[in-house]
């Protein structure tokens, strides 16, 4: 027995053929359009202009079908979008269906207006081109052999027309047709076909490469909330394994400095117990920060947040020694996000602490709310040294930091831009060499909340 190839039934190869196939059915439908018109302003040249006798009944009902045909197209397109992977064997069905009725349209219209040797009987070119973009392999090598058919009809059985007579060369001469009208006509039949061809394919392939660099995109934040979900699962771990271990060393510690105190001991020992204690304190904080950073907080509600609240949390839980060195700029009127306010709150303060350490001395940090009418946006802005291009290009990778050892997780940019994203956001972070880093957060306003606070004098995003 044959072997069937699971892989084309996995989803990720069926969402490849939907996506595919909606691009080709949206442009099939405009360009279906597009040749409606172009027919009947070909129609109305050749009779109006040139004064061409031509029988336009048969060819308007044609073009009647063809529209006809597209709004029923339009109408299945909607319906096959929403439904499930299961029917892209019936849209791959129904788009060559499609391409043959324009096969047929057109070999008709051909056949009321001088056969194979009217000029735009190179259109045949396009339909076989539009199948190779649009139909399956099968499916093309059956309507290319179809379209050798039509075009063996034609030269067989033709309604002659004024302009370009008989199909047969040798007849030019004796009927008077003249060669170089019949030249021009078809040299413009070329250009139009060539123009045709080239504008569909061309944004064909724009819109799969945008497609292309929205999925890659989407694997990107899938990756990163996947390495952040096991950060947060080691982290946690390391948390609760190190706590009990370091608790009873700390208790251990503290007995021994106790009982050191009450007897005659070198002040070298009862430093190192210090020491002891104080490295102590400090896993215990590198390990809480750990937890945090990682997204411990995650599981946190996402609610109604004002600009007023959010500019509350952040500045209100930095550390008193540093606090003063941020200038906040509050933001009114007041606008609302849909949040979670603690984690929000925290992964702002993560990137204002690294602010402070960039910059330098007692310089300040400037934190600055503004917004648009379709977001909130918060901008972080030092005054230290900058970043070079290679090491701003790694800012928000997990565990990569410039501090110190000890000095930080290299988690903070990291949970910031994941929690962010997550609520279909987005952080950027530039930085220019001896006048510091700017990092702006965009967050998405809540619309229910403002409708009654939008003002029409807010700038537009960029």
């Amino acid at each position: 027995m044959p072997q069937t190839n699971h892989l084309d039934d996995s989803p990720y190869i069926l969402e490849g053929r939907k996506a595919r196939l909606t691009i080709n059915t949206a442009w099939l439908i405009k360009l279906r359009w597009v040749a409606a018109f172009g027919q009947w302003i070909t129609i109305a040249v050749a009779m109006f202009l040139l004064g061409l006798e031509i029988r336009w009944q048969p060819l308007a009902i044609i073009i009647f079908v063809t529209a006809s045909s597209n709004l029923v197209l339009n109408y299945l397109f909607a319906y096959l979008r929403g439904s499930d992977l299961k029917r892209l064997a019936a849209w791959e069905t129904l788009l060559f269906g499609v391409m043959l009725l324009d096969l047929a349209f057109l070999t008709s219209m051909l056949y009321f207006t001088g056969g194979i040797s009217n000029p735009f009987a190179v259109f045949f070119l396009v339909n076989v081109a539009l199948a190779a973009i649009v139909l399956t392999p099968r499916y093309t090598g059956i309507l290319a052999l179809i379209t050798v058919g039509c075009i063996g009809l034609l030269l067989l059985a033709s309604y002659p027309l004024a302009l370009v007579g008989s199909w047969r060369i040798e007849s030019l001469s004796e009927s008077g047709v003249p060669v170089a009208d019949l030249l021009a006509g078809t040299s413009m039949a070329l250009a139009t076909c060539a123009m045709v061809i080239v504008y569909f394919t061309t944004r064909l392939n724009v819109e799969l490469q945008r497609k292309e660099a929205n999925l890659r995109r989407t694997e990107m934040q899938q990756a990163r909330s996947e390495k952040l979900e096991a950060l947060g699962t080691l982290a946690a771990g390391a948390a609760h394994e190190l706590s009990t271990p370091l608790a009873t060393i700390a208790v251990v510690a503290k007995e021994v400095q106790r009982e050191l105190e009450l007897g005659d001991v070198a002040p070298e020992i009862k430093e190192d117990i210090d020491l002891i204690r104080s490295e102590l304190d400090r896993c215990r904080t590198i390990l809480d920060q750990m937890s945090t950073d990682a997204g411990q907080a995650t599981g946190e509600p996402i609610v109604l947040v004002s600009s007023g609240q959010l500019l509350a949390e952040v500045v209100d839980r930095i550390d008193s020694q540093h606090r003063r060195r941020v200038r906040s700029t509050p933001l009114e009127p007041e606008v609302s996000v849909q949040a979670p306010l603690h984690l929000l709150a925290q992964s702002i303060r993560g990137l204002i602490k690294n602010a402070l350490d960039a910059s330098p001395g007692n310089e300040s940090v400037d934190l600055t709310l503004t917004a648009t009418p379709k977001s909130l946006i918060v901008t972080i802005r030092d005054h230290g040294t900058g970043m070079p291009p290679h090491i701003l290009a790694r800012i928000g990778e997990p565990f990569f930091t410039t501090k110190q050892p000890g000095s930080g997780t290299g988690l903070g940019v990291f949970l910031a831009k994941n929690v962010v994203e997550k609520l279909d956001g987005h952080v950027r972070i530039e930085s220019v060499a001896d006048e510091g880093t700017t990092v702006t957060v965009w967050i998405p306003r809540d619309h229910a909340a403002n409708n009654e606070n939008n003002s029409p004098n807010l700038p537009r995003d960029a």
